[in-house]
């Protein structure tokens, strides 16, 4: 990541490059740096690994008339071994999993969670019930499921909404030449063609209340039987569902059978909404973007600071699907290797979080000003904003804004201090 710093100092403008894929390291290190009193912006490059640099390579700081900067060097230091700290503790968490998890990206604490919970189930028995909403990876994570379960035969999934009724038993049990018109051949059934391994039931919900008993007769018993057949066929199948909708609501709604409710979920995982893992978004875009640069044989564009800062402010009501698409879509927009807000969609760059408007006015000089302030903001941060604000409002005069604020002069730049302003 390239960042100019600016600072009225000898040196003039001060650039430093931090070099890493983890964007909450990165964050940090911002953060940190402009606590030293320096601005900073920060252009992404996911071309470069921190490990592969080592702890003391994240940081690198010259400046414009390439001038050692004494005054950096030693916080330089401090900060990159912090970032190789926290870079080291990302990675063990990953590492304590002996399983094979490759297709889910991420290093936040709620998909830690769920790759923690696919450990402990995989290689066990149990029937698994995947739950989240549409686009959060439910059949990545069945398939994770399927990977390390150790079983020898393959996955089979059915999208349980894609078939009639008339067509779903055939298609799950299999059926025998001439079972009904047009059975030319006999068709053997995804319960067959799971045997030993795991069968995929997607959008178990959408499944027709007709045919729920007939899907746990074959859990329960651990056979069955194809359409127009006459004896039944023992099947070693380990069944995992996954839904979008509430299934209790769906029991209480009676469109979905307790008992095979009760039967499907011997254990669950619940899938968390992007928004839920917004730290996870920078890991998925480079993602995505390495992905579509094999599909399309060229370049990784760079992603700028502001291009994040939309994608991670955006709610992503489509979860991880809608942003592999906005991903996908943007790459073949850029031109000049960087990705840029521009070449977002409209909604994502015009999206704004709704604000929670003050009542009354604020006592100002000339009482008059507004500030909002976001849902989910924290006390301190909400301070730190409206000293910083107030302060810009009276052009950086101290003991006005102390005045303005009802606060003592010692005490606003004891704050200030802690801000890094």
């Amino acid at each position: 990541m390239n960042n100019q710093i600016r600072k009225e100092d000898s040196y003039g403008e001060i650039h430093i490059t931090i070099v890493s894929d983890m964007p909450d390291i990165a964050k940090r290190l911002e953060g940190e740096l402009e606590q030293m009193g320096y601005k900073v912006s920060i252009t992404a490059d996911h071309g470069m690994s921190a490990s592969s640099l080592g702890n003391n390579a994240i940081l690198k700081a010259t400046s414009e008339n390439n001038v050692d900067l004494p005054m950096l060097r030693e916080q330089r230091n401090s900060l990159s071994v912090t970032a190789g700290k926290q870079a080291s503790q990302v990675a063990s968490a990953r590492d304590s999993l002996s399983g094979n998890y490759g297709e889910i990206i991420g290093e936040s604490p709620q998909i830690f969670k769920v790759l923690q919970q696919i450990e402990n189930f995989a290689a066990t028995p149990l029937r698994i019930l995947i739950s989240g909403e549409t686009g959060t990876g439910k059949e990545l994570v069945a398939r994770a499921l399927h990977k390390n379960s150790g079983r020898s035969g393959g996955m089979i999934s059915v999208n349980c909404a894609a078939f009639p009724e008339s067509l779903l038993e055939s298609e799950l049990f299999g059926h025998e030449k001439g079972a009904f018109t047009g059975a030319d051949t006999r068709h053997i059934g995804k319960f067959e063609r799971a045997d030993k391994g795991t069968l995929f039931l997607d959008e178990i919900t959408e499944m027709p209340l007709a045919m729920q008993p007939k899907l746990l007769r074959a859990i329960e018993n651990g056979e069955i039987e194809r359409v127009g057949g006459e004896k039944p066929i023992p099947v070693d199948v380990r069944i995992v569902a996954a839904t979008n909708r509430d299934l209790v609501e769906a029991v209480k709604d009676k469109t979905f059978r307790e008992d095979l409710y009760y039967r499907l979920n011997t254990a669950s995982i619940v899938l968390p909404t992007l928004a839920e893992r917004q730290e996870d978004i920078e890991d998925l875009v480079a993602h995505f973007l390495k992905k579509h640069r094999l599909s399309w044989n060229s370049e990784i564009p760079q992603v700028a600071l502001s291009t994040l800062d939309r994608l991670k402010s955006y709610p992503w009501p489509g979860n991880i699907r809608e942003l592999e698409n906005v991903i996908q879509s943007a790459f073949y927009s850029v031109k000049d290797g960087i990705l840029l807000p521009k070449h977002l969609p409209e909604a994502i760059r015009i999206y704004q979080k709704q604000p929670v408007n003050f009542p009354g006015k604020l006592p100002t000089p000339e009482n008059e000003g507004a500030l909002n302030v976001p849902l989910g903001t924290t006390l301190e941060a909400m301070e730190e904003t409206f000293i910083c604000k107030t302060l810009a409002w009276l052009d950086g005069n101290r003991t006005k804004t102390s005045q303005v604020l009802e606060i003592g002069i010692r005490t606003l730049q004891r704050k200030l201090k802690k801000y890094g302003v």
